[in-house]
């Protein structure tokens, strides 16, 4: 229950954010389709990333877009990206930004947030399925079993680390997207 509280919050924040320009980021090579899953590989990325126990999502997102609206040491805006991460697999509910090809560590503005961390993710095979509508708890547990199931059927091996990555504003209500992803070692 509190985690549905907590991703409803999630997702009105989402209004906010997409109220704005939003790119679409999302840069990776499609190594092949089974059934409904996805086998992705992505490239280097750099991320936005925060989580504090005791925030909720809601917090999480207003801290994040405040960072990329500005809170940075350059007052500089970066422009917003699609789709948000949500790690699924951490306690803390780490939720993250994807930043803008244009920048990379060097010149990247520093947050002004002290909790809020630059992460380069290295290249990494990935596994996805993709749901429309809006991403509940429970469609998306759903979809994480199905995931899963496929992976299994398949005999390919998974790790624990489960996003949920979420495309589109609240505002949308047809053709939505959203995909459970997880890391393949």
């Amino acid at each position: 229950m509190k985690k549905g509280i907590a991703l409803c919050f999630v997702l009105l924040s989402l209004i906010t954010f997409f109220a704005f320009k939003v790119s679409y980021d999302v840069n990776y090579k499609l190594l092949k389709t089974i059934d409904s899953v996805e086998i992705r590989k992505y490239p280097k990325s750099l991320y936005a990333s925060y989580y504090t126990k005791g925030a909720d999502n809601n917090s999480r997102f207003r801290v994040l877009a405040n960072y990329i609206f500005g809170g940075n040491e350059r007052q500089e805006q970066i422009g917003m990206t699609s789709p948000v991460n949500m790690k699924m697999s951490s306690e803390n509910n780490e939720m993250m930004f994807l930043m803008p090809d244009r920048y990379n560590e060097y010149n990247l503005p520093k947050p002004n947030n002290n909790y809020i961390e630059i992460v380069s993710i290295s290249e990494r095979t990935v596994a996805t399925i993709r749901f429309s509508g809006y991403a509940n708890p429970r469609k998306t547990q759903s979809k994480k079993t199905e995931l899963i199931q496929t992976l299994q059927k398949y005999g390919i091996s998974y790790t624990n680390e489960f996003e949920l990555l979420v495309y589109d504003s609240p505002y949308k209500l047809l053709n939505r997207r959203n995909e459970v992803l997880v890391v393949l070692p």
